[in-house]
């Protein structure tokens, strides 16, 4: 019985999201707990782990020396692994009611839907903590460009590399936050469980899902026309430098017939 499997886990325990890649294959894993995605199974000896497409892990459990030899485990399974692997940890603890207090996530009772419920939260705000440090790595690039631009007027204090290279680093976190729409969907074990639909806003609420993929949005909609802004500009002085070395030429040509004709 699942119920008695889960027992193990006891009434206080800690769970651990990680995201180890772009995307993990969830095909053909088995056996699983439930046939209800997101994919949960048994980590020996006594621990369990939700897969997600997303490319997020979430351990219960689990130390870390398991940790890190089922997730090399996964092996192929994973596509685009990260050197850097972003982590989260929280704690579960047994109460009377479904909640989030200061110091533990509250499970009414230790069920694998609960345990999904929590993996696909904690998956999210994971996956979403590696893009808030991208978008903040580039809005860092942009930042102090705009500063030198406000004080040197007459000269573009960047070189177009750059703004390409910055311009194309925002691009591909947008494309990835696209490409991972189902961030802001809930999970589909919800059509069959509505009596857990409030405690997944409780914790969607806990952890500003929604607030920190606007925010997300919002900053990769102003480092993009930042730079976008700035390559314009930097285009149009060079094409502005090229219409005056061909007027310096002409002027040159015609100063130099005029001289060869006094002669």
């Amino acid at each position: 019985m699942a119920s008695d499997a889960l027992s193990r886990l006891g009434n206080r325990f800690e769970v651990r999201a990680v995201h180890v890649g772009e995307r993990i294959d969830i095909k053909g894993i088995d056996p699983r707990m439930s046939p209800v995605l997101p994919v949960i199974i048994e980590v020996a000896p006594s621990g369990y782990a939700v897969l997600l497409r997303a490319g997020a892990v979430v351990l219960y459990g689990v130390d870390p020396i398991q940790q890190e030899r089922f997730l090399s485990d996964l092996g192929a399974r994973v596509q685009g692994r990260f050197q850097r692997v972003e982590l989260e940890r929280a704690t579960l603890r047994t109460g009377d009611a479904d909640g989030v207090e200061p110091d533990a996530i509250i499970l009414k009772e230790v069920t694998i839907e609960r345990l999904q419920i929590v993996a696909e939260i904690l998956a999210k705000s994971v996956v979403l903590a590696r893009y808030e440090t991208d978008i903040n790595d580039v809005f860092s690039k942009i930042e102090p460009l705009a500063q030198q631009m406000s004080k040197a007027t007459r000269r573009l204090p960047w070189n177009q590399g750059e703004l390409v290279s910055t311009i194309g680093q925002a691009l591909l976190v947008e494309q990835e936050l696209v490409g991972r729409a189902e961030m802001l969907e809930k999970p589909d074990l919800l059509w069959d469980r509505p009596d857990l639909d409030r405690f997944y806003a409780r914790l969607e609420d806990e952890y500003e899902i929604k607030e920190r993929q606007a925010a997300l949005d919002v900053k990769l909609g102003v480092v993009t026309r930042a730079a976008q802004t700035m390559l314009d500009l930097s285009q149009a002085k060079r094409s502005l430098n090229v219409e005056y070395y061909i007027l310096g030429l002409i002027v040159f040509e015609v100063a130099l017939a005029i001289f060869q004709l006094l002669r």
